[in-house]
């Protein structure tokens, strides 16, 4: 590409920000946020989630001028936290970041929720999604999902596969593939993905679906291997590694993604202009890279958009769940 071409495309680049931010500006010249925003994580202060929302919390700071703070809120698969938000005041001080588990997973997985995915609340804007992977203890004797399969099958060895949880997509991801396989494995929950995966190498637990980027070193070394991908496409970091849909075994095809919502009846101006102020940050190279290096594939949605895309993940997961025979009080 021509320099001349290049130093166009930078410009207008620079220009649909410079739009933007004046937008924002404009909005924020009426009077918000005047006040501190707080942003719920329904998880611990580890993993994805939390370096999520540490992320655009201090994006938004920096584009407004007033504190966004993370509030974590532990416990249920996200319930808890997802609880929180959908019975806040809907003003715009108080936002989250939800995820495919609680909002389209839960309602099916758990006998009672304390919120309605559908009603309780305003999608903001999408961030991302997550690939999985199949990862095995390198000393399992099988390097493909045939052979797995087969091993499991004949009982020589007993297997577990680790989660960060009860419920979430690693652990939904295993009880599918025991139901879609006939095999027999128990599910060990960890309190993060991290300590299941340092559990996973050291070899108290044989199998885990992970997101490639957490596992990509373990790979790379040479203690863990993929089996297969999770998703409707293969890896990019894993482009050998077939994905189980391949394999005939469909039913993997969503993975993990991340949004950012509000109660519902929050102002509409106010989801617009939280929906721009997390498009702005998604452009911001820093932003972009933290994103990538957590496994998440950046993209973006309008609040519209965002509200289609949860009714047919519902849909979806409600599929999974199901055919998975997972079921919690």
């Amino acid at each position: 590409m021509r320099r001349s071409t290049v130093n166009l495309l930078l410009v207008l680049r620079f220009l649909y920000v410079l739009i933007l931010l004046c937008s924002l500006s404009s909005i924020h010249a009426q009077g918000y946020p005047t006040k501190v925003v707080r942003l719920i994580v329904p998880s611990g202060t580890s993993g994805t989630m939390d370096l999520l929302g540490r992320e655009f919390a201090l994006a938004f700071s920096a584009q407004m001028g007033k504190p966004f703070i993370v509030e974590n809120k532990v416990g249920a698969g996200g319930n808890i936290g997802m609880g929180v938000l959908a019975h806040a005041p809907a003003d715009g001080y108080t936002i989250g970041l939800g995820a495919a588990n609680a909002l389209a997973a839960n309602p099916f997985l758990y006998a009672s929720v304390p919120f309605d995915t559908l009603k309780d609340f305003a999608p903001i804007a999408f961030i991302g999604r997550m690939q999985f992977v199949l990862v095995a203890q390198q000393l399992i004797p099988a390097d493909n999902f045939k052979d797995l399969i087969a091993l499991m099958k004949s009982k020589k060895t007993n297997f577990n596969f680790g989660s960060s949880g009860v419920g979430n997509t690693a652990h939904l991801f295993g009880e599918l593939l025991k139901t879609r396989t006939g095999v027999e494995m128990e599910h060990i929950p960890f309190k993060s993905s991290g300590e299941a995966i340092q559990e996973l190498v050291a070899g108290r637990v044989e199998l885990q679906f992970a997101s490639t980027s957490e596992v990509m070193p373990q790979i790379r070394r040479g203690v863990l291997k993929p089996i297969a991908i999770a998703s409707a496409t293969r890896a990019e970091l894993l482009p050998q590694t077939p994905t189980l849909s391949e394999l005939g075994h469909p039913g993997f095809e969503s993975p993990t993604w991340f949004g950012i919502l509000a109660p519902a009846g929050t102002p509409k101006e106010t989801i617009t202009f939280l929906n721009q102020a997390t498009k702005i940050a998604m452009q911001q190279t820093h932003v972009k890279n933290r994103l990538v290096q957590a496994g998440v594939e950046p993209a973006y949605m309008t609040p519209e958009q965002f509200q289609a895309f949860i009714a047919e993940e519902i849909k979806r997961w409600e599929v999974i769940v199901k055919q998975s025979g997972a079921r919690l009080n």
